[in-house]
């Protein structure tokens, strides 16, 4: 009789191993969003981590590699809710700019305000990627189809539109809203409030704004 391959069988990884990436991947967040990708170092993150060199090498591979994971790891969670407040718009046709604009923003800004310093420095390398063009792969897998998803459904319901004009605001809109969570100091520094932020009124004020210049976007340049 013909004997039967065997397959190996991979083992899980045990709970330590997956505590110890965990670890390892927050802490890469942490530093990339403080020190940049060029200021960061693999013995940085090994020293925030409380792990080897190896270690980090081990679960993220070299910094470049390790860096598109951070970005990766909270990518699918951020782009799943956004679609998902964007398809219960699809119920209405009576949607306007800015509930498509919370739909798209609200994920991020909700998370970074959230108190938790891991989404917190998300937002942080987020605006990263989305302001050197070597990101521009990463940016394209794990940000774009969300974003063109907002162009389209803008441009299909004004027809008279300019994509170009509304990809531009919608560009300049997700800059503002990376602004709000990685710079509130400067807007507190700027109004002259020393006391704390008032996260809420900030983030009504960062819609109506982007609101106004989407809207703008829609009409004909002259």
């Amino acid at each position: 009789m013909p004997q039967h391959a065997v397959k190996e069988r991979k083992r899980a990884p045990s709970r330590r191993s997956v505590a110890a990436r965990e670890r390892i991947f927050d802490a890469a967040e942490q530093v990339f969003a403080e020190r940049g990708f060029e200021g960061a170092s693999i013995r940085d993150i090994a020293e925030r981590a409380g792990v080897q060199k190896a270690n980090v090498n081990f679960h993220g591979g070299p910094k470049e590699e390790l860096f598109e994971q951070i970005v990766a790891r909270r990518a699918s969670e951020l782009s799943e809710e956004r679609l998902s407040r964007i398809e219960l718009l699809d119920a209405h046709s009576d949607w306007s700019v800015g509930d498509l604009l919370s739909a798209f923003m609200l994920p991020l800004v909700s998370r970074a305000f959230s108190g938790d310093p891991q989404w917190l420095a998300y937002a942080r390398i987020v605006a990263i990627v989305s302001a050197d063009t070597r990101w521009r792969d990463l940016a394209k897998t794990h940000f774009d189809p969300v974003a063109m998803r907002v162009v389209e459904k803008l441009c299909s319901k004004h027809p008279e539109a300019s994509p170009e004009r509304v990809a531009g605001a919608l560009v300049f809109a997700v800059s503002s809203m990376l602004a709000l969570c990685t710079s509130q100091w400067r807007i507190l520094a700027l109004s002259g409030n020393i006391g704390e932020a008032d996260r809420e009124s900030m983030t009504l004020n960062l819609l109506s704004f982007c609101e106004a210049g989407l809207i703008g976007s829609l009409q004909k340049a002259e």
